[in-house]
């Protein structure tokens, strides 16, 4: 299933962030204070000029507790809308 976003909104698999502590104790990006990420699979047509230069495959950190998670073929995906990206990287 492909999903297709609104024109506003960037579909994101997402990247989870989580650390051990020296106890064992597993923790999410939330309680690092780390912002989200996640890869980017899909982009609206208004978020591609929006975000000029942003392209599928690239890594997006977002504002945390923004966008919605959606189950799709077994993997977590986040859609988010173009206001909540706050940076991205070009993975080679």
């Amino acid at each position: 299933m492909t999903l297709n976003p609104a024109p506003d909104r960037v579909v994101l698999e997402l990247i989870e962030q989580r650390q051990e502590s020296a106890q064992g104790i597993v923790m999410s990006h939330r309680s690092t204070g780390e912002s989200p990420k996640g890869c980017v699979v899909e982009i609206g047509y208004d978020a591609r000029t929006r975000l000029e230069g942003l392209q599928k495959g690239d890594t997006v950190y977002f504002a945390a507790g923004q966008g919605e998670v959606v189950a799709d073929a077994g993997v977590s995906r986040v859609i988010i809308h173009t206001d909540d990206v706050l940076a991205w990287t070009r993975n080679q």
